[in-house]
């Protein structure tokens, strides 16, 4: 899977995504389940999820510049995962919402240092190797599916009261892992450059690109956070909600493994195209056919296209539009104003529309999202 000389740094970095995305294997899908169980509302729950997300709006740009001061990216990274396992351990013993949220704010502080720093420091650590990205962010897929079909079973043997232990374990061995990771200091380039980030932030293609990741992970809000609750209101079993959230996520894994490679050879427009008609497909039969085991089994399918395809055309256009010096920044805005704004008002609403209006709706909402961003983009490529 790597070669000898690249196996040092590509296996920590491998490993490090597994304990990471298995932790979100079980905070994703089952944590608004354990909400829900200890009397929360819906609304509460939306709130509660959205502060991962809305933290990663300002929270990135700071570990960004303190990372580039102190020029030592593994030892910021472990402050974030291990801050992170220290705040999650007293959800243990928490059932209030406004606790919760206090906790959930503190916990958000470090977690939302990680996904940015993680791929920005495994793209940096692998430039000189030949090792793509998606070799090792096939790690968190793994973990993913190995956390969330493990999580079902155990929450359909247990009950939802294993959800936080669960996390508790994963955030544990993410800790252990970090210490395995190859320091990659920055470099401290004397080269004068005339462009600016900001500048670079405005042109017209990272405006639209950062607009269409932002819709993007609007559309994914109601999947991440009320999926799991969505399915077992229709009967569904631990076990089965666990093996269809890892269907998709399994199918992923092949993309990441055989076709990081492939994607330069195809326009980065035609992909977005399938992105979103697959998301307007998806979010709409999961709103009004989730009760048929057929069509969520393709919808899950679909999962490899709207959230793995377009991440995998995400990090490339970073990578093209941000050069070496400012590709910490693009990662931080990219995290910030997609996955954090998108993500987290796209949580918020959720909650609300969910009381308001039922699932069915929720995920109409999603695919109409979708529909706006597949606008956008041909809009924007007639212009």
């Amino acid at each position: 899977m790597f070669s000898d000389n690249a196996r040092p740094v590509a296996w920590p970095l491998f490993f490090f995504y597994f304990f990471f995305c298995a932790l979100i294997g079980v905070m994703m899908p089952y944590i608004s389940v354990y909400y829900k169980s200890i009397g929360l509302t819906a609304s509460e729950i939306g709130r509660l999820m959205s502060t991962f997300t809305l933290s990663g709006i300002l929270i990135p740009h700071f570990w960004g510049w303190l990372t580039a001061k102190v020029g030592l990216p593994k030892r910021i990274l472990q402050i974030g995962i291990l801050g992170s396992f220290i705040a999650v351990i007293p959800f243990n013993w928490n059932d209030q919402f406004e606790t919760l949220w206090l906790l959930t704010c503190t916990m958000a502080l470090f977690y939302s240092a990680l996904i940015p720093m993680t791929d920005s420091l495994a793209v940096r650590s692998i430039r000189h190797l030949d090792v793509p990205y998606t070799r090792l962010r096939v790690g968190g897929s793994i973990g993913y599916v190995f956390a969330v079909t493990g999580a079902g079973f155990l929450i359909g043997q247990f009950g939802v009261a294993v959800v936080i232990p669960t996390m508790c374990v994963f955030l544990a061995l993410a800790v252990v892992t970090s210490f395995f990771l190859k320091e990659q200091a920055y470099e401290n380039d004397t080269h004068k450059e005339t462009t600016s980030f900001f500048s670079l932030v405005k042109t017209p293609e990272s405006l639209l690109f950062f607009v269409l990741a932002f819709l993007a992970f609007m559309s994914h809000a109601p999947f991440n956070v009320f999926f799991a609750v969505h399915l077992s209101t229709m009967g569904y079993s631990g076990e089965l909600i666990g093996l269809l959230m890892a269907l998709g996520v399994v199918i992923e894994i092949f993309l990441f493994l055989f076709f990081g490679n492939s994607l330069k050879r195809f326009d980065v427009v035609h992909i977005l195209i399938l992105c979103f008609v697959c998301g307007i497909i998806r979010w709409f039969l999961v709103g009004w056919f989730a009760s048929v085991v057929w069509v969520l089994i393709f919808t899950q399918l679909l999962h490899c296209i709207t959230f793995a395809l377009f991440h995998m055309v995400s990090i490339e256009q970073i990578r093209r539009l941000f050069p070496e010096r400012f590709a910490g920044q693009g990662q931080a805005m990219y995290s910030a104003f997609a996955i954090g704004l998108g993500g987290g008002l796209g949580m918020v609403a959720t909650g609300y529309l969910w009381e308001w209006a039922g699932g069915a709706w929720a995920f109409t909402a999603a695919s109409c999202v979708s529909a706006l961003a597949l606008i956008i983009l041909l809009v924007s490529q007639r212009r």
